[in-house]
């Protein structure tokens, strides 16, 4: 529930990409639900010098939350003054090791390759895979090219790695039309993978007759402005900042050992763009309109949205749709909001016309009678009892 204490934090990110901007905007989400911070903003790495850290000791600041790892600073602050902080990013064990007192908040590599491998698999012939790292290396990188060769292998499936120099397209292209055709390949990022579209338009390789391309974090300025549109992983990268401010605000409360060390969000969904083959599929019309639902209920997408957005008719999506979920369009945007309406009844103690209006709903009242109707309980019934449950 509400925090009454104002903590002052320092929160270091690069805003200069989606993933970025979307951890902040899951920042915002956690204080928006009654929490006060009084905080500072690093939009890059640059920002953050021994300098800056020291400032940030001497101002008595109650926690940092930070997207580098890996900053010598930050070890000497830390023996020195044990300040609470929050990683979203990838630790390596000397950093676990040596920074006791942090949490890290990371993306789940394992889930990013299941989803990428099960995605690029459904494409229809597809005989070789292919990965293409960052130009530079990076363990991230490293962590989803091999959990993707994992995912692959458990399926029966090899895997090609371009290891050639990092700015070249002609190397990129040449090892492009060396795989065996048809052939898919995932890259380590959408600004990679936007690389491989390019290499593939000036040798000639056919998208997504000859080649199928998925990208991740689904930047959507590059996916939807590339040539073609280009189908991407989307991580949950809101999630990740939701959880480290929660996770930043408990350990600023508490100030002892973190009960958690490392903890791992997952993907939303995979959005279907015209780069790969799969978006022909029945399939594939379902897993974008559960997309689309997952993204946009919220914000009061209908089922005639859901259906425009695809272009196609109302009878055909939702009896593909009922096919595979087994309920129909609307149900399931009802059920994505009722489940946040839960979330906020029990975690925050947000007003119920607020959250009518972060749900989706412009009639609060509505929602109340809906509400009623399908949990048999009143939404303020409902959340005594959830705070009963645990107490």
């Amino acid at each position: 529930m509400t925090a009454k204490r104002t903590f002052r934090v320092m929160v270091a990110l690069s805003l200069a990409g989606a993933a970025g901007r979307k951890k902040l905007n899951g920042i915002h989400r956690f204080l928006s639900e009654g929490y006060d911070w009084d905080m500072e903003l690093l939009r890059d790495e640059g920002g953050l010098t021994a300098e800056a850290l020291t400032s940030a000791s001497r101002s008595q600041f109650d926690g940092i939350l930070i997207g580098f790892a890996g900053k010598c600073a930050l070890r000497t602050l830390h023996a020195d003054k044990k300040l609470p902080t929050i990683f979203i990013d990838n630790p390596n064990a000397n950093t676990l090791e040596e920074l006791p007192l942090c949490v890290f908040v990371n993306d789940d590599a394992k889930e990013i390759a299941q989803s990428a491998a099960k995605h690029l698999m459904s494409c229809p012939g597809i005989r070789s895979f292919g990965f293409v790292p960052t130009r530079a290396p990076s363990r991230w990188s490293q962590n989803r090219q091999a959990a993707f060769a994992t995912a692959l292998r458990k399926s029966g499936r090899s895997l090609s790695i371009y290891d050639g120099p990092g700015d070249s397209r002609g190397a990129l292209g040449k090892w492009l039309l060396g795989l065996e055709k048809p052939s898919a390949v995932l890259a380590a990022f959408d600004d990679r993978a936007h690389d491989v579209l390019e290499a593939c338009r000036t040798y000639g390789i056919d998208i997504p007759g000859q080649l199928s391309v998925l990208g991740i974090g689904n930047d959507e300025p590059i996916c939807e402005m590339s040539v073609p549109a280009l189908s991407s992983v989307d991580v949950d990268f809101e999630r990740e900042g939701y959880v480290a401010a929660r996770e930043l605000q408990a350990m600023m409360l508490r100030r002892g050992a973190p009960a958690r060390r490392e903890i791992l969000c997952g993907v939303k969904d995979v959005v279907f763009r015209a780069s790969t083959a799969a978006l022909k599929t029945p399939a594939a019309l379902v897993e974008r309109m559960k997309d689309l639902i997952n993204r946009y209920a919220l914000k009061g997408m209908t089922a005639a949205d859901v259906v425009a957005r695809l272009r196609v008719s109302r009878s055909l999506a939702d009896l593909r749709f009922r096919e595979v979920t087994g309920r129909s369009i609307l149900e399931a945007i009802l059920a994505r909001r009722l489940d946040e309406v839960k979330r906020l009844l029990r975690e925050t103690d947000l007003r119920i016309s607020d959250i009518a209006a972060r749900c989706g709903y412009r009639d609060a009242n509505y929602l109340k009678n809906l509400f009623k109707k399908r949990t048999g309980m009143s939404m303020r019934d409902w959340r005594a009892q959830s705070l009963r449950v645990e107490l």
